[in-house]
């Protein structure tokens, strides 16, 4: 029944976005076969489903752990490929259910930034996207969403949203980090670096957003 339930509510949720909205995906070519990590700005809640309807592939997505409390909810929501995750800390345990999805080839949307930017600025990223890298051992995409802040204000409104992606970030270049702490953080920045290429909004400049948290050189 999962399959089917992700793919009707995917189907649903396409046709909601390409009559409001007529989303696009660029750099499509850069997406790898088999399991990876979608590695995107995070700037509103339409940001998932949109990596989501952009791929014909399902795709994997964290959730907050309370969601899953009952049991109807948290059947519907693993049909949708979401993760439940503890806030604060590592969770070893959503660690684990992600690296199970990348392994068995099914991609996963993270973002690095760890929360919603409500400035529009690339927020300084969470070490803990370059430990599930890193742990991983799978190639990561970066990527830039674009026009989803401005879907909602004070009222519904339409608008231009896309999705660009950028190269991937290979096996090598990850597993050249340190497995420990440092590496984490490290790699995280790279990670993140690798999004901002990708943009020339100076809403996103990496350059705003680096002095708060410099890696160690």
């Amino acid at each position: 029944m999962s399959p089917i339930i992700y793919r009707l509510v995917w189907f649903f949720a396409r046709m909601v976005y390409f009559v409001l909205w007529w989303p696009r995906l660029r750099g499509r070519d850069n997406l790898p076969s088999g399991g990876f990590l979608l590695c995107a700005t995070h700037r509103s809640w339409f940001d998932p489903p949109l990596a989501a309807i952009l791929q014909w592939r399902s795709i994997g997505f964290f959730a907050k752990a309370e969601l899953f409390a009952n049991p109807v909810a948290g059947w519907f929501l693993r049909s949708l490929n979401a993760i439940p995750v503890k806030r604060g800390g590592v969770d070893r345990r959503g660690l684990g259910a992600v690296i199970d999805h990348l392994k068995r080839g099914i991609p996963v949307i993270v973002f690095p930034e760890g929360t919603r930017s409500r400035t529009g600025k690339m927020l300084p990223p969470r070490p803990g996207v370059g430990l599930l890298a890193r742990q991983a051992g799978l190639p990561v995409v970066p990527a830039v969403i674009r026009g989803t802040r401005g879907i909602w204000g004070n009222t519904f409104r339409w608008c231009r949203v896309s999705m660009t992606l950028g190269k991937p970030i290979s096996i090598d270049e990850i597993t050249a980090f340190p497995d420990q702490k440092q590496g984490y953080r490290d790699l995280s920045w790279l990670i993140s670096r690798r999004i901002c290429d990708l943009t020339d909004d100076p809403d996103q400049s990496w350059q705003e957003a680096q002095g708060e948290a410099e890696p160690a050189k």
